[in-house]
């Protein structure tokens, strides 16, 4: 059963920390601290610095860290992520505090690890209280930010893919869940400039957004309204080059490339990305690893067993390469 969040937002809403009760670990990463103190002094119990998300690395620090009565996780993803398994198995309040708005971890309910590079989901634990600190998320490079907007630009993406499993495979759809996703879409299209100059209103914009795909994704217990071929190419560009991206970059890339191969309106796509600031140049990957990443499509997703889409129905041709391969190439001259 879905919980929502308790959002506090606003500029230095970090101060509500210094009232928190009883013992208080915080886990984070040197930069988002430094600026957290650089706008209050505040000096919880301890202070860990994350460092990665390997599932043996976060169960170490589960047993060895210090008993807590709050955990607060600031920063990104892995701050994120580590406050919520330790929470997760002690059983005790969370708060989260993210530095930057690139990723949905401060909504979801499960805990991103790493088993032998590969990201698996563990753990049951919604976040109840979050701090939306608009002056803490500004400082942090605009384009990381606007990453925030993937995880919504690719409802475009996966619901056809949706539509498609539903129909060849009588996989469950459900129409109110696709027109609450679509809706989301539309208002990511309406806001695409506040969120590309990470304004108030954007990066609220991107926390609603999460938060309300997160609630319908979890109350039919699928991922699919916003999670289709898209990141199919993601989870192989990892796979190829095993090296870690801006999550926003490589699903940018696969927004890309699969509404192109669905004949999914890619024009449009490809302009609200670019309203949105979104890196689909996917600039820490070569060309050649971008081209490799596209036209291995079907074989990773065999080997892999991932989901249906329209990588099983339609063949990544050579023309589908180049477009991408073009428009890259297109971006990154300027």
């Amino acid at each position: 059963m879905y919980i929502a969040p308790r959002i506090e937002s606003g500029a230095g809403a970090i101060r509500l920390l210094r009232d928190l009760p009883g013992r208080v670990l915080v886990c984070t990463m040197e930069l988002p601290w430094h600026l957290v103190q650089e706008q209050m002094s505040w000096s919880p119990d301890h202070v860990h610095f994350v460092g990665d998300m390997d599932l043996e690395t976060v169960e170490r620090l589960n047993r060895e860290l210090p008993e807590c009565d709050v955990v607060v996780g600031i920063g990104g993803g892995s701050s994120v992520d580590t406050a919520k398994y330790i929470a997760w198995k002690r059983a005790c309040r969370m708060v989260l505090v993210p530095s930057i708005v690139s990723v949905d971890a401060p909504l979801t309910y499960t805990v991103g690890v790493r088993v032998d590079k590969t990201v698996q989901y563990v753990g049951l634990i919604f976040p109840e209280e979050l701090i939306i600190d608009h002056t803490l998320i500004q400082r942090a490079p605009a384009f990381l930010n606007q990453a925030g907007a993937c995880d919504i630009a690719s409802i475009h993406t996966a619901l056809f893919d949706w539509r498609l499993a539903h129909q060849d495979k009588g996989e469950p759809y459900y129409e109110e869940v696709a027109a609450m996703a679509q809706d989301c879409l539309d208002e990511l299209d309406r806001n695409a400039a506040e969120i590309y100059n990470v304004t108030a209103k954007g990066i609220d914009t991107i926390v609603d957004l999460y938060r309300r795909e997160v609630k319908f994704c979890c109350e039919i217990d699928t991922s699919r309204p916003e999670e289709g071929s898209e990141h199919i190419v993601a989870y192989h560009m990892e796979h190829l080059t095993r090296r870690h991206f801006v999550h926003g970059d490589l699903v940018a890339l696969g927004i890309l490339a699969m509404s192109k191969l669905q004949n999914n309106r890619p024009e449009y796509a490809l302009d609200l990305m670019e309203r949105c600031g979104l890196r689909y140049e996917c600039p820490d990957a070569s060309l050649e690893e971008i081209r490799r990443s596209v036209a291995g499509l079907r074989a990773f997703k065999d080997q892999a067993g991932l989901f249906y889409s329209v990588v099983d129905t339609a063949p990544v041709t050579e023309e589908v390469v180049q477009y991408v391969s073009e428009k890259v190439e297109q971006k990154r001259r300027g």
